[in-house]
């Protein structure tokens, strides 16, 4: 009885460390999809001159960003040049059960823990064929010389080692991944 209820215990202890590292498994996998498709959407609307958007969904729960491609080249357009109306959706990252994006912040936070509190708004960032981003509509002239962070979590946003940043930069829309808020 001794031996069955040490394995007992040493179970339910290795089944709590596993659950918790299933968070940070899918926060880090959620930041790296999520910086891969800015990566892309970049590279993309440079080669073809068509703009692409990130366009995020900020929810407590199964969170989503899309990079959708606009229906015409170049940057004078209109909301009617989206998704669901026009252009194309590419692609669409889901966060998982234990990941979210948290906030999304018009800086770069490199020194700084500006996540606040969690969003739930929808979030866009333009990816323009001169390589600079914008976040509004009609992407016309980068909005951001600086940058952009993404806070990238698990669901409650406290575990330190669950906490991820995504730099955006400005004027090249490249995207960095950190593993810290």
């Amino acid at each position: 009885m001794a031996v069955v209820a040490i394995i007992g215990v040493m179970g339910a202890i290795a089944m709590a460390t596993l659950s918790r590292s299933g968070d940070a498994e899918n926060a880090g996998a959620y930041a790296r999809s999520i910086e891969f498709a800015m990566m892309n959407a970049r590279s993309q609307s440079i080669s073809d001159g068509f703009v692409r958007r990130l366009k995020c969904n900020l929810v407590t729960t199964r969170g989503s960003c899309a990079v959708e491609k606009a229906s015409v080249s170049g940057t004078n357009l209109t909301n009617a040049n989206w998704p669901p109306t026009a252009g194309t959706q590419e692609q669409i990252i889901w966060s998982g059960s234990h990941a979210t994006l948290w906030n999304v912040i018009p800086s770069l936070d490199y020194n700084a823990n500006n996540a606040g509190a969690q969003a739930t708004t929808t979030k866009y960032l333009y990816f323009r064929p001169d390589a600079t981003i914008s976040d509004t509509m009609p992407p016309a002239a980068p909005t951001y010389t600086t940058g952009v962070t993404f806070y990238v979590s698990d669901v409650n946003g406290t575990n330190v080692s669950n906490q991820y940043k995504i730099y955006v930069y400005g004027l090249t829309g490249m995207p960095r991944l950190v593993n810290n808020w």
